[in-house]
């Protein structure tokens, strides 16, 4: 993970993996057959990471969303993995049980979001998704404004509290 974290998704290679990991060249071409089944394991090991997070925040959408951002700061390498389906094969049965389960989640704690009645609980998903991500993505490109201060999950709460305080 540390050298998807220091160089991106594009730049390392398996032989560099071998030799950080200190096994030989040969050794993760042998595991996982090449890059992309490589960064299929990262993505489904991060999505059962994320699944898990998100699921110990409880059931508060505030608290999920919370979990949403702190996630992709303290993990940016799975999440910069995990949201890039170009990069891994998505029809892998891990990763969608992971990424179903991390995905069941959002859904339950942002259809508490809704207005009484309302009932549209997948654009409430979606809304939410995007509100959590955009967050996620714009504090870790540095795009936010640099007064929000040191701490994604405490900048990111009072954006959050707009979207479930009614």
């Amino acid at each position: 993970m540390s050298a998807i974290g220091e160089s991106g998704t594009a730049t390392w290679s398996l032989r560099e993996l071998a030799r950080r990991a200190g096994v030989s060249h040969a050794a993760p071409a042998h595991h996982f057959g090449d890059k992309t089944g490589l960064l299929t394991a990262v993505a489904a090991e991060g999505f059962t990471l994320f699944a898990d997070a998100l699921a110990a925040a409880g059931e508060d959408f505030l608290e999920v969303g919370l979990a949403y951002v702190r996630f992709a700061t303290e993990h940016r390498a799975y999440f910069d993995v995990m949201f890039r389906p170009d990069l891994y094969r998505d029809d892998d049965p891990d990763v969608r049980a992971a990424a179903s389960r991390a995905h069941d989640i959002l859904v339950r704690g942002a259809a508490r979001t809704l207005p009484a009645g309302s009932g549209d609980e997948r654009a409430a998903a979606i809304a939410a998704w995007s509100i959590v991500h955009g967050f996620a993505g714009l504090w870790l490109s540095g795009a936010l404004p640099d007064d929000l201060g040191d701490s994604a999950e405490a900048a990111a709460r009072p954006v959050l509290k707009v979207l479930t305080d009614r």
